[in-house]
């Protein structure tokens, strides 16, 4: 799953528990999907700031290297 769909669960997840009578059962079930569908998502949040920060350290090598003395 990507972070797209599981966020887009998510929020489906938080309609659901916001604007539908559910039942204590159901609410539970739907808030430990929620939870897990919030901790994919912080992984992917994660990763892509770790992917960010490398590029944006190569880049600033790189910059570096060009950089008049």
């Amino acid at each position: 799953m990507n972070f797209e769909t599981a966020y887009s669960k998510l929020e489906e997840i938080v309609k659901k528990l916001e604007g539908q009578k559910v039942s204590l059962e159901e609410s539970i079930a739907l808030f430990n999907s929620g939870i897990e569908l919030s901790k994919e998502c912080l992984k992917f949040l994660n990763e892509s700031k770790g992917k960010i920060q490398l590029l944006t350290d190569e880049l600033n090598n790189l910059c570096e290297e060009f950089k008049p003395e």
